[in-house]
């Protein structure tokens, strides 16, 4: 199969690429990045779209995977711009690169921040509603090429090589150190899945797009085996190296606006997919092989 990956040098699409390879499949990536993945083939594309007709015309691809995204939790006036460019401009512009070369299958991820409070659309923070927008704009290729359209909504993810300024990355900064980490009262139930476990779900997502009708469009869920509260989470955390823990003062951090306290669990898993990797082991997994705090 020939699979077209953007985002290829972020986290997701880091870990994506090369198990594509190992299965076999040929890669091409679009990358802004001046490293590009190494074995696969790489077009430059700017953040105009610049690149996309050309890179999609010459490498005809069975499936694109849409990875490429900025995640801004809480956003700021100055965000505003380069949130609309990343997530939505961005992905127009592959969209409409791809009806012109005439692929018509696309696997893309979504986040379960689109469904605040377990809604079946009410977004938690801007990044989201970006990411909702994308989906609506995909549904008019969909209806007017009869694209086949498969979305997976992704919650929070980890393992190693993870520079992204979230959680586990400051649990990492933290470890070991005399410092005191402020957080709030840790009720928050998040579901955490290792960067291995996506990797295989999108592979997986990519055989089967390709056997949906035209015109079809189907949103499934990549979640771990059971959801754990922020204080499980450091629990375990600690638990992987008990001799450089993360000191917390539960309760010293105000909840954020729109906190997202129950992860959304209303839609289906994507079929023949589940976590492989449970908490322990891929936490152990993490804080064995990374060097310490970036």
């Amino acid at each position: 199969m020939k699979i077209f990956v953007t985002g290829a040098t972020g986290f997701i699409g880091s870990h994506l690429v090369p198990h594509l390879l190992g299965l076999g499949h040929e890669v091409g990536c679009a990358s802004r990045s001046a490293a590009p993945p190494r074995n696969a083939r790489t077009w430059s594309v700017g953040p105009d779209g610049l690149g996309f007709r050309a890179a999609l015309a010459e490498f005809r691809p069975d499936v694109v995977v849409h990875l490429a995204a900025l995640y801004i939790a809480e956003h700021r006036y100055e965000d505003i711009g380069p949130l609309l460019t990343a997530n939505l401009q961005y992905g127009a512009y592959l969209l409409d690169a791809m009806r012109d070369s005439g692929c018509g299958a696309l696997v893309y991820a979504g986040t379960a921040w689109q469904h605040y409070e377990n809604a079946d659309y009410r977004p938690a923070n801007l990044y989201a509603a970006t990411k909702q927008a994308f989906s609506t704009l995909a549904e008019y290729y969909l209806d007017t090429m009869g694209m086949k359209l498969l979305e997976l909504h992704l919650y929070d993810s980890y393992g190693e090589g993870d520079r992204r300024k979230k959680l586990i990355d400051l649990l990492k900064f933290y470890a070991g150190s005399t410092d005191t980490l402020a957080m709030s009262q840790g009720n928050q139930r998040l579901h955490l899945v290792h960067v291995d476990d996506l990797a295989h779900g999108f592979a997986l997502a990519c055989g089967q797009v390709l056997a949906f009708r035209a015109g079809e469009r189907r949103i499934y869920r990549l979640p771990s085996e059971s959801a754990v509260s922020l204080r499980e989470l450091v629990d375990a955390f600690n638990a992987a190296d008990p001799a450089h823990p993360v000191r917390v003062d539960w309760g010293a951090r105000p909840r954020r606006e729109r906190e997202v306290f129950d992860p959304w669990e209303n839609a289906e898993t994507l079929p023949g997919w589940r976590a492989g990797i449970d908490l322990a082991s891929g936490l152990s997994r993490l804080r064995r092989n990374e060097d310490g705090p970036p």
